[in-house]
């Protein structure tokens, strides 16, 4: 039953309802249930503006929390020696993220970037590599077809496949 419950939880829709009924039902019921406050107080806070900021502040505070994306964390345990990942557009975004964490699973990853960004790329992923030797970046840029024509060259002839 734990285990049902869970999985519900970790749905994106079960995330997104109770974040509604957090902001619908519960927070406004938490704001009468301050005892230890003084009446006039509360009833400044509650006539004001402060109230509704912190309103506001408690909904986008549960909203990220609660709704937002997990992240894959099975590749952080895995062991890639032995395999070969190539990467194009590694120069930065998600090419240069995702060669990063293959480099630090162990994979021997080549890395396919305009001539320009490559040997940063290459030092920033050879940092975090199990193996510097497993890293290799060769120059290509994907809106040229002689620079991709190149740079596939190139690699058959250093990588021998």
């Amino acid at each position: 039953m734990t285990n049902l419950l869970l999985y519900f939880f970790s749905q994106p829709e079960a995330k997104a309802l109770s974040v509604l009924l957090f902001s619908i039902i519960i927070l406004p019921l938490s704001a009468f249930s301050i005892l230890y406050v003084p009446h006039f107080i509360w009833l400044y806070i509650r006539s004001s503006y402060i109230f509704s900021a912190l309103y506001l502040a408690g909904i986008c505070f549960v909203t990220r929390w609660f709704a937002r994306g997990g992240q894959y964390d099975a590749l952080k345990t895995k062991n890639l020696s032995g395999k070969t990942y190539l990467i194009t557009g590694s120069a930065g975004g998600i090419g240069k993220e995702t060669a990063l964490e293959l480099a630090k699973c162990g994979a021997k990853v080549i890395l396919f970037a305009r001539p320009s960004n490559l040997q940063q790329t290459i030092d920033d992923v050879k940092k975090v590599a199990r193996d510097n030797k497993l890293v290799s970046g060769y120059p290509l840029d994907l809106s040229d077809l002689i620079s991709i024509e190149k740079g596939f060259k190139q690699y058959k002839i250093n990588e021998g496949e």
